[in-house]
């Protein structure tokens, strides 16, 4: 039997191409909420691929964590901070092994592909890890984006609902602050362009 690929493995095949698959601009989303941010706070970019959002947020005077699964992802990070003349810490793993051993200002995600049971551990481990009254902020494609050719995956078992993620903060100690589909323009890279129909989420910690 084929052995299936780790996720780090499956990302690393995407990253290797030349340039940076979406882009050097952070996620709109993300960028436009950085006022909620305490400044110069501790904040975790989960799955953050090829580091736009991190060094976007460390020139902001953030002090940020970038985690991700790809070697190859992380590597053109710290490439794309050092030629921004910024810098950020790194954890290279896969979600599955993540187990958070300091507390966050901000977690915030873009586009972060996982299946349940690991989707709901994740996102409640995130809330677990934030400071109170810290945000987890992210943009997530919808279920509804899968007959779009904008980005994002076109396993179901991929993507999200409001019900779905309503059902996991609902269980955590947070309040949904935002959580809605929106119809939005993406020009990310290669990766993302066109509409497409994400799902935004802000919340915060009790």
């Amino acid at each position: 039997m084929k052995q299936e690929k780790s996720i780090g493995a499956l990302w690393d095949d995407k990253f290797s191409r030349e340039g940076y698959f979406y882009g050097f601009e952070p996620n709109a989303f993300i960028a436009s909420k950085t006022d909620l941010l305490a400044p110069k706070g501790e904040i975790l970019c989960l799955g953050e691929g090829e580091g736009r959002n991190a060094v976007y947020l460390a020139s902001k005077g953030f002090n940020v964590t970038a985690l991700d699964a790809s070697p190859i992802g992380m590597t053109k990070a710290l490439m794309m901070a050092t030629n921004k003349g910024v810098s950020f810490k790194t954890e290279l793993l896969d979600l599955e092994q993540w187990q958070p051993t300091q507390s966050y200002d901000a977690i915030l995600t873009s586009y972060l592909h996982l299946e349940d049971p690991l989707r709901t551990q994740a996102f409640q481990q995130a809330i677990q890890a934030l400071k109170t009254d810290g945000y987890f902020i992210g943009e997530l494609f919808s279920i509804n984006q899968i007959p779009r050719d904008s980005g994002g995956p076109k396993k179901p078992e991929l993507l999200y609902t409001l019900a779905s993620l309503e059902s996991i903060f609902s269980n955590a100690a947070c309040e949904i602050i935002h959580l809605q589909e929106e119809d939005v323009l993406l020009d990310e890279g290669d990766g993302h362009q066109g509409q497409a129909l994400v799902i935004r989420v802000i919340v915060k910690k009790r």
